[in-house]
C-alpha cells in the first residue's frame, strides 16, 4: 500500500487486447517520438488526468476521452499525443526534451485553458520528496526526469527500475537514463512510476544516489505544479 497515492485511476489504454498503466511512446508511428517521446507522453497523461479527475482542470480538449468502461482506446489517444506534440509539446529529434521546455509547454497549456496551476522545473534537493507527497495528496501526478550522466553526457550509468511481485518482492527489470516517467505513489522507500505503459518502482535512495553521483539536480529533477 502507498502512503501517498493519486486518488483516482491513471490513464489507461487498450492496445491489442492488452491494458496499459499510462501512454507509451513506442506506440507512435514517429520515429522520433519513438526514440525520444518520454516527455511528450509524460505531458499528455498528466494533463489527461488533471482534466479528468478535477474539476478546475476540465477542458473541452478532453471531454470525450473515455469510453464508458473507462478505458481509452488507442487511436484516440494518440491523436491526444499528436496535438499535445504540435501544439505545445515539441520534441527535437536525437535530443528529446529537456524540463525547462516540458514546463513551457504545460505553463502555456495552462494559461490557454484559464487553469490557475503553474509548472516549474526543479526544487531544492532537501525537499524533493515533501513535494512529491504534496502534489500526490493534491492528486496531482508528478512528472520525474532521471537525467543523463553529467557532466560526461555519454557515460554508461543508469537507475534500476523494479517490478513488484504479487507478494511484494521486487525484482530489477530495466535500467534507464534521459528519460522521464511518472510517479503515481509512493512510501518510505519506493517511488510507483507509469513508463512505457506499464508499472514500474523506482527506490528512493537509489534514485537520490543516481543524481548526486551521475547526474545533477540542475537536470535530474521533478516538474513542480501549485496552483497560483
Amino acid at each position: 500500500m502507498q502512503r501517498n497515492s493519486l486518488h483516482n485511476p491513471y490513464p489507461v489504454i487498450e492496445k491489442d487486447g492488452t491494458l496499459s498503466f499510462g501512454g507509451n511512446q513506442a506506440w507512435s508511428d514517429s520515429a522520433v517520438m519513438r526514440k525520444c517521446g518520454c516527455g511528450v507522453i509524460g505531458g499528455t497523461d498528466l494533463l489527461l488526468y488533471l482534466s479528468l479527475h478535477k474539476d478546475i482542470c476540465r477542458t473541452e480538449l478532453f471531454q470525450e476521452a473515455y469510453l464508458e468502461n473507462g478505458i481509452l482506446e488507442l487511436p484516440e489517444y494518440l491523436n491526444y499525443v499528436n496535438y499535445m506534440r504540435k501544439r505545445y509539446l515539441p520534441v527535437i529529434p536525437y535530443f528529446g526534451m529537456a524540463g525547462w521546455m516540458l514546463v513551457l509547454g504545460l505553463n502555456r497549456y495552462f494559461r490557454h485553458e484559464r487553469i490557475r496551476l503553474r509548472a516549474a522545473f526543479g526544487v531544492f534537493p532537501r525537499n524533493l520528496w515533501v513535494r512529491i507527497s504534496a502534489m500526490l495528496a493534491h492528486d496531482i501526478p508528478v512528472i520525474l526526469l532521471v537525467g543523463p550522466n553529467f557532466p560526461f553526457v555519454w557515460g554508461k550509468h543508469r537507475l534500476n527500475m523494479y517490478h513488484r511481485s504479487a507478494g511484494g518482492e521486487y525484482s530489477p527489470s530495466c535500467q534507464i537514463k534521459a528519460h522521464f516517467v511518472t510517479v503515481t505513489g509512493m512510501d518510505e522507500t519506493w517511488m510507483r512510476v507509469s513508463s512505457w505503459g506499464k508499472e514500474y518502482y523506482i527506490n528512493r535512495q537509489e534514485y537520490y544516489n543516481y543524481v548526486r553521483k551521475h547526474s545533477s539536480f540542475l537536470i535530474s529533477n521533478i516538474c513542480y505544479i501549485k496552483s497560483r
